[in-house]
């Protein structure tokens, strides 16, 4: 997986946890570069002090590296460590990271209300010392009249050095009225800023001018009422990209909107909510011009009347999962084949549908790539043998029949034919089958039959049989697949 540059919190306990062994070395580094007389005094104190309890390395440390340790643990816990000693009374004061969430997910919920939750931010500001700020984490439920409030604090730390934003606001659920925060100006003509999330069920809108954000390179959007392309148009350098898209995206759109994604980026994820209406979720023009992408997922319910899409030779991992009618299934295509140079496939049924309903086509060719999944609304060897043909290197293959969830059925049911050519990733490449929902019928039985029989260097075959089916009969699946003769002395079967 990609590295994104994105704001987070680490995990507390292996963050702070991490730092342990450095601290050791940086003490025994220390010791070696004294003078030898004042090293020699330093190890007759330890000596002495042999069967005492072991010396607070952690605060024995400078305490610009103190705040920094400081600054991955919520700006509340942050403050707590002010009554462990004098030292560490004003040490949160200098912090230039603020992880400020009261979100009702959050361990750190304030019960009471939100509105201690603003007493305690302003108390924040108020006893900071520090003039700059390069990470910012907000989130919280805005309460009535403090709209205000938010966008000062947004504003306070806005600045030449802020690198980092992460915004999740959200209003009460019995708040009326004019349900949304407009995003300060000044964000979105940051210089300095590489990061930015920007999410909640809100009507967050955004500046109504002009959006110039020079070194921004990691973007999240999921916004209630937001154009895309007007923020996008502003991010020239941006390399990863989270974009949700919700029933009321674009706000006040008069025609289906336009999306145009920045030439730079190397990563994006475009999800399309499942709950949004018909008749209003139509794109007019999805443009994915991105030679440098090495990662995509796509989850799109809408009908793109109109799609670009260059060449991706630097991909790496593609999930798609795209509801389309049959008449559209022509750009899927044009997808798969742009995406032939990917060392991960993963196709979701309604892609799966989508394409086994299509008319005759032709599968394009996977030479690099490793690993393959498919969700499928119902087992088709023939299919799946064709596509193994198109996979000349394919190490890993996993299988999920969702009959049971589909409602796409076979014209006619798939019969078992062995092929005349072996698929080459099959008798050399394969190393494991993992198939979900295995229902025992008898084209899925050949077929297994049959990776295992032409499998050469077959590792492990994973059956995680139906649901439906009871333990004796998993237990005949078992036997009378171990009783096929295997090609690979070294292969698992494993059935569940």
């Amino acid at each position: 997986m990609l590295c994104m540059k994105r704001f987070s919190i680490p995990n507390k306990s292996s963050s702070i946890g991490s730092f342990i062994p450095s601290f050791t070395f940086s003490v025994v580094s220390s010791k070696l570069t004294m003078p030898k007389g004042k090293q020699r005094k330093v190890e007759e104190e330890e000596s002495t002090r042999k069967g005492t309890p072991k010396i607070d390395l952690i605060s024995s440390l400078p305490d610009s590296l103190l705040c920094h340790i400081l600054s991955f643990l919520p700006t509340r816990c942050a403050m707590a460590t002010s009554v462990l000693a004098r030292r560490w009374r004003h040490l949160w004061k200098d912090l230039l990271a603020l992880d400020l969430d009261n979100s009702k997910h959050s361990p750190y919920y304030l019960p009471g209300g939100t509105h201690r939750f603003i007493a305690f931010v302003n108390a924040v500001f108020a006893q900071r010392k520090a003039l700059r700020v390069e990470k910012l984490r907000l989130a919280c439920d805005i309460p009535r009249g403090e709209k205000k409030t938010i966008k000062t604090w947004i504003r306070t730390v806005v600045g030449p050095h802020l690198q980092e934003m992460y915004l999740d606001l959200s209003f009460a659920c019995n708040e009326f009225g004019d349900r949304h925060i407009k995003l300060p100006e000044e964000v979105l003509t940051s210089a300095s800023l590489e990061s930015l999330v920007l999410k909640g069920h809100v009507f967050l809108t955004v500046y109504d001018g002009f959006v110039d954000l020079p070194s921004l390179k990691n973007l999240e959007l999921d916004l209630n009422y937001v154009d895309p392309d007007f923020v996008l148009l502003g991010c020239p350098v941006l390399e990863n990209l989270k974009l949700t898209l919700h029933e009321s995206f674009p706000l006040n759109a008069s025609q289906p909107p336009e999306i145009y994604m920045p030439v730079s980026l190397k990563r994006l994820t475009l999800i399309q909510d499942d709950d949004i209406e018909e008749d209003i979720n139509d794109i007019e023009d999805l443009v994915i011009d991105t030679p440098l992408l090495e990662y995509l997922s796509i989850t799109l319910w809408a009908r793109c009347l109109q799609v670009s899409i260059s060449d991706y030779p630097n991909m790496v991992e593609a999930h798609i999962d795209i509801d389309q009618d049959q008449e559209q299934v022509g750009w899927v295509l044009e997808l798969l084949k742009a995406l032939r140079q990917t060392k991960l496939l993963d196709l979701k049924l309604s892609t799966m549908e989508c394409l086994l309903g299509a008319p005759a086509f032709e599968l394009p060719e996977f030479p690099r790539l490793l690993n393959l999944e498919l969700q499928i609304p119902y087992f088709d060897s023939g299919f799946l043998i064709k596509l193994l043909h198109n996979c000349h290197i394919l190490q890993v293959l996993t299988l999920h029949n969702q009959e049971n969830v589909s409602t796409v059925e076979p014209e006619e049911p798939s019969c078992w034919t062995l092929p005349m050519k072996d698929p080459d990733c099959v008798i050399s490449h394969l190393k494991m089958l993992e198939f979900k929902g295995y229902k025992d019928s008898a084209d899925e039985h050949a077929f297994v039959a049959y990776l295992l029989e032409r499998g050469a260097i077959l590792k492990t075959m994973k059956i995680h049989a139906d649901p439906s089916l009871g333990l004796t009969y998993k237990q005949r699946i078992h036997q009378e697949l171990s009783m096929v003769p295997r090609s690979s002395k070294t292969c698992q079967l494993i059935v569940t």
